[in-house]
């Protein structure tokens, strides 16, 4: 369906509408042969898209969360996996963007203002193998050293490993002077000796996002790779930096159901089928497929859209809870979308030459990102009862 954008908003759809055309016409060929997409970080370089979200006064374009997301979605009907894989360095980008709004340190403006100035990729990871809730206490850990700190550990799913240059991630100082502290660190990722990727990325679906694990063995973070610190708690505290991360990867998903519904529309209009008068779109069991498709894109951007335009509305908790809920419609309703598409097309929808079947490997990514479903419902259901949730759920 048509919608109606801001000036501002168009802009930013227009760029990322120019760049998907040109990401659609390598998307299969990366799919199947489990290729980075060099050229189309170029193009987001080149293009300016990749400071999309820093500040204008920093050198960027300034975007908003709900301008971002917009854009992010129209990008990923282009190529899914390069919309995902760029979303996770707005992500990580957005942890400095936060920490610089709220304090200014000298440091991060100065980190920023290079990464707008040489179109630097951010990236890395929190998430840890076997550790559920790695925010609340990561098992990598960091000593203190003179002038830094020398870090230990594995990540997981390092979207884009192959384009960062500065490498997000996070560490636990057993020994802070405030007791027990997490560490937020940005440091240069084809710099540090000890920050090494593993080739490991062999998977069903969004395979070119290089999304690599790693492994910190005895690298030096210096101070100024520090950007934020808090002491670890028992209990997961709701906050709308915690929560931007999470609710902002529904916006690809939602591209990826939009442009799965606009392939079943083309390919059905005038489809034949012996000995059918009419083409296969005149199919109740097609039309009415595409009826539901439409009111499930409706309804996720909804409710994405809804959420991100009363981001500096509301409290952190009541936000997160309605940032968490919209990021599951998105992507269950995504994912529905596409299953959607492939039933109404039929046993065509199998094949590689068509895009349905990248789609419904792709979107199912979706499913997997924290918080997950079940996460997502406890939390709903905790906070509505303002019940902790602790890192142990059996206390």
């Amino acid at each position: 369906m048509d919608q109606h954008y801001t000036e501002r908003e168009q802009r930013f759809i227009d760029l990322a509408a120019e760049l998907a055309g040109d990401f659609a016409t390598r998307a299969a060929q990366h799919d199947e042969d489990g290729s980075f997409p060099y050229e189309n970080y170029a193009r987001l370089k080149e293009s300016g898209y990749t400071v999309l979200t820093i500040p204008e006064e920093l050198g960027g374009m300034g975007a908003t969360l709900l301008e971002r997301i917009k854009a992010q979605e129209r990008l990923a009907q282009g190529d899914g996996a390069t919309a995902l894989a760029i979303n996770m360095h707005f992500n990580t980008l957005g942890l400095l963007i936060d920490v610089w709004q709220r304090s200014r340190p000298p440091h991060v403006e100065a980190k920023l203002k290079r990464i707008a100035r040489e179109r630097l990729i951010c990236g890395g990871s929190g998430s840890e193998p076997d550790n559920a809730i790695y925010s609340l206490r990561p098992r990598t850990t960091a000593r203190r050293v003179q002038g830094g700190f020398i870090v230990n550990g594995r990540k997981i799913f390092g979207t884009q490993s192959e384009a960062i240059d500065y490498f997000f991630g996070q560490a636990l100082w057993e020994d802070g002077p405030q007791g027990p502290t997490v560490l937020t660190f940005f440091i240069p990722a084809k710099q540090t000796p000890g920050l090494i990727f593993k080739d490991d990325w062999y998977v069903m679906g969004m395979r070119s996002t290089a999304s690599r694990s790693s492994e910190l063995k005895d690298a030096f973070v210096a101070d100024e790779d520090v950007a934020a610190q808090y002491r670890v708690g028992r209990t997961l505290r709701v906050t709308k930096i915690f929560a931007k991360a999470p609710f902002s990867i529904g916006a690809p998903y939602i591209g990826i159901a939009i442009a799965a519904r606009d392939f079943v529309v083309e390919f059905m209009r005038d489809r034949p089928r012996f000995p059918l008068k009419h083409p296969m779109s005149h199919l109740p069991s097609v039309y009415n497929k595409v009826g539901e498709m439409d009111m499930l894109i409706e309804g996720a951007r909804a409710a994405m859209w809804k959420a991100a335009a009363e981001l500096d509305l509301d409290d952190s908790v009541n936000w997160s809870r309605k940032a968490v809920a919209a990021r599951m419609i998105a992507i269950e309703n995504s994912v529905r979308v596409v299953d959607l598409a492939m039933r109404a097309v039929g046993g065509a929808s199998y094949f590689k030459r068509f895009p349905l079947e990248r789609m419904f490997r792709d979107v199912r990514a979706g499913i997997y990102h924290p918080f997950d479903s079940d996460e997502t419902l406890e939390l709903l259901g905790k906070t509505a009862f303002n019940i902790p949730w602790r890192a142990d759920p059996e206390e």
